[in-house]
């Protein structure tokens, strides 16, 4: 079922224009390529049953447009979070496939970001709050104020870490983690944090852990996702899905996936399914719920079929011995 399913999106996200597209789509179409291109290069049913869209090339040429569309959209004004998330998509993309115009790119808005938000911390501990916000510099400047404890400055500051090796970038992404690290509750929650919320800084968690120290978080990840797995209305969350992957633990949550996949591929999506898409913006743009879906059903296919291939290899080594 998920193949024809699969088939089906391959061709309809392939008339997708990338031209008039916004940072979410491009990336969520972006990702599905580049799930399919790993899945291509491991597993020849691909290629035979998705036809010529799904060669490698295709999926590569497909990729890098995208790629640098996301890279176009940071010359754009645009708002402060939605430029944390365009940064973060283009460097998340830039660590499959490497491109120096586009990380030049990357870098410098990463780069931006980071001392705009410490500039308006700086204006907000300066004492003189209420003067301050009446000035238009820094009016300006405190808008980036609310990503000063956000997900997406972690992120983009392990990023920094990695791609630079910034160790005043990883020192201000291990500030972040330790302050949430204090807050966890103890039963593995987060107080009056929603769910989406709670899987960013879980996936900020596994980033740094990536980029950074495997061991430093591990039973704070551990615990929180302990929590928020158990959690009913996880099976709506599309992010869990990408946090799973991210962390190579498809195979630990098989109920959560199976659930969270189909009610996907039935349209059905949290309020903050991947912290940007609604209901209001899936009807306004159905092509979003195609792109989303077909983000997730590469990234399903991408880890049980990879995880049934190796399981298959260990059996037959085992016959053999």
């Amino acid at each position: 079922m998920f193949k024809t399913k699969i088939k089906t999106l391959v061709r309809e996200v392939g008339s997708i224009p990338l031209e008039p597209a916004d940072p979410d789509l491009v990336a969520h179409i972006s990702f599905g390529y580049r799930n399919l291109l790993i899945l291509a290069y491991t597993m020849p049913w691909v290629t035979e049953t998705l036809g010529d869209e799904a060669a490698p090339q295709s999926l590569t040429a497909r990729m890098l447009d995208a790629s640098e569309k996301l890279a176009e959209f940071l010359d754009q004004e645009m708002k402060v979070e939605d430029r944390a998330r365009c940064i973060l998509y283009l460097l998340h993309t830039l660590c499959f496939h490497y491109n120096p115009d586009h990380m030049e790119v990357a870098q410098n808005a990463a780069t931006e970001l980071i001392d705009a938000v410490q500039l308006a911390q700086g204006i907000t501990a300066a004492g003189d709050h209420a003067t301050a916000t009446k000035r238009p510099a820094a009016t300006e400047q405190n808008k980036y104020l609310p990503l000063a404890d956000s997900p997406y400055l972690c992120k983009i500051l392990c990023y920094d870490h990695y791609f630079a090796a910034d160790k005043n970038s990883r020192k201000k992404a291990e500030k972040l983690l330790t302050k949430w690290e204090g807050q966890l509750q103890l039963n593995g929650s987060w107080q009056d944090v929603t769910a989406d919320v709670a899987l960013q800084r879980l996936e900020a968690y596994a980033l740094y852990s990536d980029m950074a120290d495997q061991y430093k978080y591990e039973t704070t990840i551990r615990k929180a996702l302990q929590y928020y797995s158990d959690l009913p209305q996880i099976t709506n969350e599309v992010r869990f899905l990408f946090l799973l992957a991210h962390m190579g633990t498809f195979r630990n949550y098989p109920e959560q996936v199976e659930k969270i996949v189909n009610n996907v591929l039935e349209g059905k999506l949290s309020a903050t399914a991947t912290g940007s898409i609604s209901d209001k913006v899936i009807n306004a743009n159905p092509n979003m719920l195609k792109a989303i879906q077909f983000h997730i059903l590469a990234l399903y296919l991408l880890n049980t079929q990879e995880d049934a291939a190796s399981s298959s290899c260990r059996a037959t080594q085992a016959t053999h011995k």
